[in-house]
């Protein structure tokens, strides 16, 4: 939209963790007799210093990434952000001078907003956490002295996932009837699964493959689900990647 308007001296820049490398330095580089506008995701809320940032527009609005333990997927919400990433979005303005910070949201609704982001883990998947945490024998997650204890219904959605993966069993009360100091422990299975840098149910799914003979097309659609945003391209080299996509084009046909 904004290369659209023809801005005079203005580079519009994108800037996003997805990016390559090479295309998120452009964001660092100062052109001269050029304006930067830097297009920027929540990574700009880390400790990231862009050199002669003198203004910051906030829409008070961030895609943030909530695991559904209903239907077993991750969603990413666009939420309002908390008032401590609203301090770190005004900070990215005035590093090295004077700068303001526009914010598209009024005082108010700032005020009512919670004052920290909810942590990461009671919004995810438990699954692998618990996979692993048996793996290290840490015990079971329900008793782990956790800061901010995930909820319990995110715990038991992670138990019973494990279980369905047959990655875990219940151990049964010794002799005497007592419960045992464990109550999950980790099957064969599980531990061929968590030396996988996947989720439990991809890893679950290629070791499955490996024993139907079907891994070249496991491996087609695990790598589909695992990886970034198969359409994201390096700016540079947006001729390449459009010849490379263009071979998955199809055109539209008479009958649809």
């Amino acid at each position: 939209t904004l290369e659209g308007r023809a801005l005079p001296n203005c580079v519009p820049i994108p800037l996003m963790a997805s990016l390559p490398a090479a295309d998120q330095r452009r964001a660092f580089t100062m052109a001269p007799g050029k304006r930067r506008i830097i297009l920027s995701t929540n990574v700009a809320e880390t400790s990231v210093t862009i050199p002669g940032i003198r203004y910051v527009i906030d829409s008070g609005l961030a895609r943030i990434s909530r695991y559904n333990h209903r239907a077993h997927v991750k969603r990413l919400h666009i939420e309002p952000i908390a008032q401590a990433s609203a301090e770190q979005r005004k900070g990215r303005c005035g590093r090295i001078g004077p700068g303001i910070c526009m914010r598209l949201y009024s005082e108010e609704d700032l005020l009512k907003r919670p004052q920290y982001t909810e942590p990461e883990i009671r919004r995810t998947s438990l699954a692998g956490l618990i996979l692993s945490m048996l793996d290290w024998s840490l015990g079971d997650l329900d008793t782990f002295p956790f800061v901010q204890p995930p909820a319990s219904s995110m715990i038991r959605e992670g138990y019973k996932e494990l279980l369905e993966l047959q990655a875990i069993r219940e151990n049964a009360p010794d002799r005497d009837g007592k419960p045992p100091a464990c109550r999950y422990s980790i099957t064969p299975l599980g531990r061929d699964i968590v030396r996988l840098p996947l989720e439990p149910r991809l890893s679950r799914m290629l070791l499955a493959a490996e024993n139907e003979h079907c891994m070249r097309d496991a491996l087609t659609v695990v790598s589909a689900l695992s990886c970034e945003d198969p359409l994201t391209r390096p700016v540079d080299k947006s001729d390449e990647a459009d010849k490379c996509h263009a071979k998955f084009k199809t055109e539209k046909s008479d009958f649809a």
